[in-house]
């Protein structure tokens, strides 16, 4: 009883020893596959992604063409064309500092910049004057040419004309030459308190 005890025992261990190898094996055949499905998707991702970032840079003709757009504090904008052949986007920029990159394609880079100052234009030719229903106007020419480059607000002229003597009033009303920056900004500041107020609908 006691030797067939015995065999029973060993039976047993044999059949829970040879039990785990086979458990062992299958779970060693799972992991191998999963792992090498899990390195496949790493792989195709990889690859995905690279094309995507091979897509995502623009591929230039040679020469190409940089327009450089402006805007000045009277309101003018201008655009320059020019072609480059320059192949680095660092090269490219490095004589524009302070410029900012706009859109960017195959045969066309657009940068553009806020100048603070006045274009060209406002400083040979700006009049500072008032149009036909009362707004300040900087114009391009005397006012009575009625070449508008930028306009502001509706003035008082009760009020202007109370307050300014006649020989004022006559050089507001024929134009008030400009040539920089600085006269621009001290006709907006002499004549804001003139600024007609808002009516409330």
């Amino acid at each position: 009883m006691f030797k067939q005890f015995r065999f029973r025992t060993i039976n047993r261990k044999l059949f829970l020893f040879v039990l785990m190898i086979g458990i062992g094996v299958f779970l060693g055949v799972w992991l191998s596959q999963l792992g090498g499905a899990f390195q496949a998707s790493l792989e195709a991702s990889k690859e995905q992604r690279t094309i995507s970032e091979k897509e995502s840079v623009p591929v230039f003709s040679s020469p190409r063409q940089l327009v450089l757009t402006r805007t000045y504090i009277c309101g003018v904008e201008n655009e320059e064309r020019v072609e480059t052949n320059v192949t680095s986007m660092e090269q490219l920029l490095k004589p524009y500092q302070g410029w900012r990159l706009v859109s960017i394609n195959q045969d066309e880079i657009v940068l553009h910049k806020d100048e603070e100052d006045l274009a060209p234009i406002c400083k040979q030719k700006g009049y500072f004057g008032l149009s036909p229903d009362g707004f300040l106007t900087l114009f391009e020419g005397l006012p009575d040419d009625q070449k508008a480059i930028q306009t502001f607000y509706r003035i008082n002229t009760d009020r202007l004309e109370a307050n300014l003597t006649k020989a004022e009033l006559d050089q507001l009303y024929k134009g008030i030459r400009i040539y920089d920056l600085a006269d621009y900004n001290s006709i907006l500041s002499s004549l804001s308190e003139f600024q007609r107020d808002q009516l409330v609908n």
